[in-house]
């Protein structure tokens, strides 16, 4: 007898810690898991190298022949001036690729070479300096003082003043595309959770756990270690940026930072806390696979929400909507990262939300495991949600 009582005051850590190592064990250890982990990495990797290339700036060459190329003042943003002697060296840059464009001048007229394939960078760029020349010789021909006027150009120029936080579209659209594919895993591994939960339940092995764990250490261990299996495919995910950084010959600006990526990171777990629970309670409710996609279906659509929410609010972080509903859980874990990515949300404004959702998810456990304790053991017709908590 006392060491059969022994047996029961087993501590709940190692009893927990049990169903962990199992569950980990269960999720991992299959072919299923390992070609989502190659394909979750492939996508993430495809995606940093496509922004990358997408957001890689190009410099138009543009010779320019018969006149100082200082003499055009300053070229117009990427665009690179070089000099050629004449119209023949002008040409043969030209046609030979050396140059995008030319500007030749010659018996007090300019003219501009282009190829046909010449990009609309190299022919502005062209066209700019070209007009800077012909401007310049109306106002000789009007004897007026050009370096007077440049001096009192620059003197009366306009003071420049940047009023918040510019973010490029391209920079917005990387973190946007990373971190909904790493949101997306919530609602993937939600899924495998209820699962779970379900097949414990059609095949009786429930039965059998709770003889010796109590509802809510075998709802925390089988949280737990699907949680970790799907930290291990954010860890992939992380990989490939960095692998793919690494093998680009230029860092991807358009990409979030070291920093940024962290900070997603963190949110993705708070945010998988708060549904992960969800989702088991959604699974005690029936006892058959064929019955999980109705209990299912309310926690997906609030799983989802954020991702409308910030694809909505992608297009303007400054709205006044977006600077309410990031606080709310579960919209915060989406909206937050989104925003540092870009760098338009401070630290306090992060752990406000922090502490707001991790209160959701206090709340959240405590009603899972309230549904989960009264619902996991009802064989039979799927239990309602109201029924579960009333129980």
């Amino acid at each position: 007898m006392k060491r059969a009582g022994s047996e029961r005051r087993t501590p709940r850590p190692a009893r927990v810690r049990l169903v962990y190592v199992r569950e980990l064990r269960a999720r991992m250890m299959t072919r299923g898991y390992v070609v989502s982990l190659a394909l979750l990495s492939l996508i993430t990797f495809g995606l940093v190298i496509g922004f990358s290339l997408m957001g890689h700036s190009t410099t138009a060459t543009v010779a320019v022949c018969g006149t100082p190329a200082s003499s055009l003042g300053t070229p117009p943003p990427g665009v690179r001036v070089t000099s050629c002697d004449g119209m023949a060296q002008a040409r043969e840059r030209v046609g030979e690729n050396d140059a995008d464009a030319a500007v030749v001048v010659a018996g007090g007229r300019a003219s501009l070479l282009t190829r046909a394939d010449t990009s609309d960078q190299a022919r502005a760029g062209a066209d700019a300096l070209a007009r800077t020349w012909a401007g310049d010789q109306a106002l000789l021909r009007q004897d007026v003082d050009l370096d007077r006027l440049a001096r009192d150009t620059a003197a009366a120029a306009p003071t420049r003043v940047t009023v918040g936080k510019s973010v490029g579209s391209l920079q917005l659209g990387a973190a946007a595309s990373l971190i909904i594919v790493l949101f997306m895993q919530i609602v993937n591994q939600g899924s495998v959770i209820a699962q779970g939960v379900v097949e414990e339940k059609s095949t009786r092995v429930v039965e059998v756990l709770l003889a010796t764990l109590t509802p809510l250490e075998l709802l925390v261990g089988k949280v737990a270690g699907i949680v970790t299996a799907g930290m291990v495919q954010v860890a992939a995910m992380l990989g490939a940026v960095l692998g793919a950084q690494s093998v680009l010959s230029e860092p991807a600006t358009a990409m979030p930072g070291p920093g940024a990526l962290v900070v997603t990171v963190l949110w993705f777990l708070l945010t998988f806390a708060l549904f992960a629970s969800l989702y088991a309670a959604a699974g005690s409710l029936v006892s058959r696979p064929e019955d999980l996609q109705g209990v299912l279906t309310p926690v997906m659509l609030l799983a989802l929400a954020p991702v409308g929410a910030a694809t909505a609010a992608a297009a303007q972080l400054s709205a006044p909507w977006v600077s309410v509903v990031q606080y709310v859980p579960p919209f915060s874990g989406l909206l937050m990262p989104l925003k540092a990515s870009v760098g338009t949300v401070s630290v306090q404004e992060q752990l406000v939300a922090a502490g707001t959702l991790l209160a959701a998810t206090a709340c959240c456990m405590v009603l899972a495991g309230r549904i989960y304790r009264n619902s996991v053991l009802r064989v039979g017709a799927p239990v309602r949600w109201r029924q579960a908590l009333a129980a």
